[in-house]
């Protein structure tokens, strides 16, 4: 992986915008952090922050917010040290790009916190080369944090913007990621069998896809909403000799917003 040169070249505009206010970066981490999605333009009111600044944010997430809350993976930990997040996001976003919160990508879509990703991903922490489905790819952080990894990576997304999105900034990164644009439920079959299938948002059961495009011995992660309850972050692995049973464990309580197209409870119970 290599540190971007100039940010102002590789990061991308989407459509929502918003406000960031009582940021204080120091070693403690980030402090008084709110953020509130507020209202919609074209316009970029702040300034693209500089490489340096950026570099800053990145060791800090790592050292005082995922270390200290066991990310001890090292390859996870490298990768998460040098992945631009801040080029997933509006540019007025930068500054908190980095802060322990999910930000709003628009329509409903978030970037997951960063501590949450680094958890799920080091759960399932895949094998070189190994095939990864990840679902709700959004503007394809996850997706180009497992292929940084070494993984094969598809992200399936079905809002074209957020996939144009994540293409461009696979691109830059000069990550191999395949991109599906299709509706979610439906899942990616043209690379199946995966040995991960990741879900980059909340659901509510398992889609139906999962039965026929998880490998034999694969994995799923992502996090299980429940009416009236906490979500929770899951993996889940088949049941022995059964195509459409899975066995899953639960990690931790957590929030996230559904994923579209899987928000309507369907297919398995578990």
């Amino acid at each position: 992986m290599r540190i971007l040169n100039q940010c102002v070249t590789k990061c991308f505009a989407l459509d929502l915008a918003g406000t960031a206010k009582g940021i204080n970066l120091n070693r403690k981490g980030w402090e008084n952090v709110t953020f509130q999605a507020a209202r919609q333009q074209n316009s970029y009111p702040m300034p693209y922050p500089k490489d340096k600044d950026m570099e800053t944010a990145r060791n800090l997430m790592v050292d005082d917010q995922l270390r200290p809350s066991e990310i001890t993976n090292l390859s996870l930990l490298s990768v998460m040290r040098e992945l631009p997040r801040e080029c997933c996001v509006m540019p007025d976003q930068h500054s908190v790009a980095y802060a322990d919160i999910t930000l709003p990508l628009g329509q409903g879509r978030v970037l997951p916190q960063p501590l949450l990703t680094a958890r799920l991903v080091q759960a399932v922490m895949p094998a070189e080369k190994a095939r990864v489905l990840v679902v709700g790819a959004a503007t394809g952080y996850t997706a180009a944090l497992f292929a940084a990894l070494g993984a094969n990576v598809t992200a399936l997304e079905s809002n074209t913007r957020l996939a144009e999105q994540g293409q461009l900034f696979c691109q830059q990164e000069a990550l191999s990621v395949s991109w599906v644009i299709a509706p979610l439920n439906e899942g990616a079959a043209g690379n199946a069998p995966y040995d991960v299938i990741y879900f980059d948002g909340a659901i509510l059961r398992f889609p139906a896809f999962c039965a026929a495009q998880l490998a034999a011995s694969g994995t799923m992660a992502g996090v299980m909403a429940s009416p009236n309850k906490l979500a929770k972050a899951f993996i889940a692995m088949r049941e022995p000799k059964s195509a459409s049973s899975f066995i899953v464990t639960n990690l931790f309580e957590t929030q996230l917003p559904l994923l579209p197209d899987l928000a309507a409870p369907i297919t398995f119970e578990f």
